[in-house]
């Protein structure tokens, strides 16, 4: 046969090959996908029959489902924000407990294996300008913590971290101001790595998280007509070796209480009455 029909004939079958496998995976996709939907389905009536109202569309979608991470402390990070944050000639202090302290022109910071920290500013380092929250979360950029800002009062700003647009609903930093200056920063809780994602832990789908969520109420002797809200976030929980656990969580109000619930454990907690 010659070459150049032989060519012909190989790339029909190459084209044919794609576009089965186009198939295929389209097919498997669809399935997913209506398998997923028909889930959310069956959920949301279950939960009617047993007099709970939810409207399927605050449900966090299969593809949404935020991994379970990991997060080493990475002392070289701190030190590179010191010395972002606290200008040039930064001088380290390490103490009992792996405390890292660094002082410099800008005022000190210390970090601690928990993910805890606290620093005082020289005076006039840090003006708020005329728009204190915006001063701070230029400040904060400065320690790689990108947040939100959920209370203002007249001498404090307090955020919430976080990450890829998920809160981590339990890292908060609070910013003290006075004469129109940042002093320090309190009640500090961050990252302090990088996460990776855990492949020793899965979370849960949310067909089988409402079911989780129902079971947790029941348990807990409460009752409600009604989801009205639901937040996907993370819960953090850190350990003196420097290692920290991000859950995935939800944030669920109710007609009647705000829940968390765990997506890994299945737990679930009342927040606020």
């Amino acid at each position: 046969m010659e070459w150049p029909k032989l060519k012909n004939i190989i790339l029909v079958i190459l084209v044919m090959t794609n576009l089965c496998l186009f198939f295929f995976v389209a097919q498997r996709e669809w399935q997913q996908y209506h398998f997923q939907n028909q889930a959310r389905k069956d959920v949301v009536a279950f939960l009617a029959s047993r007099s709970i109202t939810v409207d399927p569309d605050i449900l966090p979608r299969d593809r949404d489902t935020m991994p379970p991470l990991t997060v080493v402390r990475d002392l070289e990070q701190e030190a590179t924000l010191a010395a972002r944050l606290l200008g040039s000639d930064v001088e380290r202090q390490v103490s009992g407990g792996a405390v890292y302290r660094y002082s410099g022109q800008n005022g000190s910071i210390q970090f601690h294996n928990d993910g805890s920290f606290s620093a005082r500013f020289a005076q006039g380092a840090f003006p708020t300008d005329n728009d204190p929250a915006a001063s701070a979360a230029v400040l904060l950029e400065r320690l790689d913590f990108t947040g939100e800002l959920i209370k203002h009062t007249d001498d404090s700003l307090t955020f919430r971290q976080t990450w890829q647009g998920a809160p981590l609903f339990f890292n908060q930093v609070t910013l003290a101001m006075q004469d129109g200056f940042f002093t320090a920063i309190t009640s500090g809780q961050r990252l302090g790595g990088t996460p990776t994602e855990d492949g020793t832990r899965q979370a849960l789908p949310p067909a089988s998280a409402l079911i989780q969520l129902l079971q947790g109420i029941n348990e807990l002797g409460d009752v409600c007509s009604s989801i009205v809200g639901i937040q996907p976030g993370y819960a953090a929980r850190s350990a003196l070796t420097g290692v920290t656990l991000l859950t995935p969580v939800w944030q669920v109000s109710t007609d009647t209480v705000v829940y968390q619930l765990d997506l890994v454990s299945g737990a679930v907690t009342r927040l606020s009455e």
